[in-house]
């Protein structure tokens, strides 16, 4: 979890991994979550910047190419997790 913090670090393990795998609805909702828990402007803005980021790149990704993407995913996961 990330605590209040009033200067520029900007990481979050959490939203990095999503960025990382693709779910972009999911991390702006992380950094959201991490906006709210940040104090000082400066901060903020950069927060909301990366927050527009995830929103903005999750717009371009057609609705088919999502599904087929999850697909595969879930697909690769359930080999390598014996049906988990």
């Amino acid at each position: 979890m990330t605590d209040r913090r009033s200067n520029m670090e900007l990481n979050d393990k959490l939203a990095e991994e999503l960025e990382n795998r693709g779910q972009w609805h999911r991390a702006a909702r992380r950094w959201l979550v991490v906006l709210d828990n940040t104090m000082g402007d400066k901060a903020r803005e950069a927060i909301a910047r990366r927050r527009e980021h995830c929103i903005s790149m999750a717009s371009s990704i057609p609705p088919d190419g999502r599904r087929a993407e999850t697909k595969r995913r879930y697909k690769l996961q359930s080999r390598y997790n014996d049906g988990y």
